[in-house]
């Protein structure tokens, strides 16, 4: 079966491209020196309505720590509110951490509750946590569907094991043309990408080979 190519991208410029080089879903984020933020919401007037259902939006207020206030988890829930009801995501992309890096159980929850239907993916604020094992139970009772995470990929493929079909662990983080057949040998079914090789776009031998591969073709 056909693996799932999800490119990240950090400008409108950006998930155009990708998607009109065939990429299944884009993650959409701005700020890439920040490790990705929010979109502005100005972003989706730039990408075609038809799009929207595979955008999985980055929902991230700030850089920096993923201990995030009270106030913080408001503004996280307004703009998931606006995503949701505006219809322009298909999935909605977050993580919250407690100051110990452990799971932010309450804050998670009640941002899950917001995106009522959208499907949620905790991102790569999972790699800081001390017990991956332990976190990831935890994500799964809350209800997430999909993990973003870079740890090492016999790390990864542990994860796998202990999800076993629960939640989809999705492995991004460093992942190129030279490297992205190792996690598909490995039984990924999503691949997470930037593709890209020194600029903020993608670049096109890297999306064509990473797309070619996840679709199950060697030609590009």
């Amino acid at each position: 079966m056909p693996a799932i190519a999800e490119i990240c991208a950090f400008s409108t410029e950006a998930a155009n491209i990708a998607l009109n080089a065939g990429a299944f879903r884009i993650e959409l984020c701005d700020a890439p020196e920040k490790d990705g933020i929010s979109p502005p919401e100005s972003w989706f007037r730039q990408i075609p309505a038809h799009y929207h259902a595979q955008l999985a939006v980055m929902v991230r207020p700030r850089g920096g720590s993923f201990c995030m206030s009270g106030s913080e988890v408001e503004i996280m829930e307004q703009e998931i509110v606006r995503l949701r009801t505006q219809k322009q995501a298909g999935a909605l992309v977050f993580g919250l951490l407690t100051p110990e890096s452990e799971i932010d159980e309450p804050a998670c929850q009640h941002l899950l509750k917001a995106a009522g239907e959208l499907l949620c993916v905790f991102h790569r604020a999972f790699d800081f946590v001390p017990n991956p094992e332990k976190s990831l139970q935890t994500l799964i009772d809350l209800g997430f569907k999909r993990l973003l995470c870079s740890l090492p990929l016999p790390d990864l493929i542990k994860l796998s094991h202990i999800a076993d079909g629960r939640i989809t662990i999705m492995p991004g983080g460093g992942v190129r043309s030279h490297n992205v057949q190792d996690f598909l040998d490995a039984g990924f079914t999503e691949i997470h990408s930037s593709a890209r090789a020194g600029g903020l776009l993608p670049d096109s031998n890297e999306l064509k080979h990473i797309i070619a591969a996840c679709k199950g073709s060697s030609s590009f």
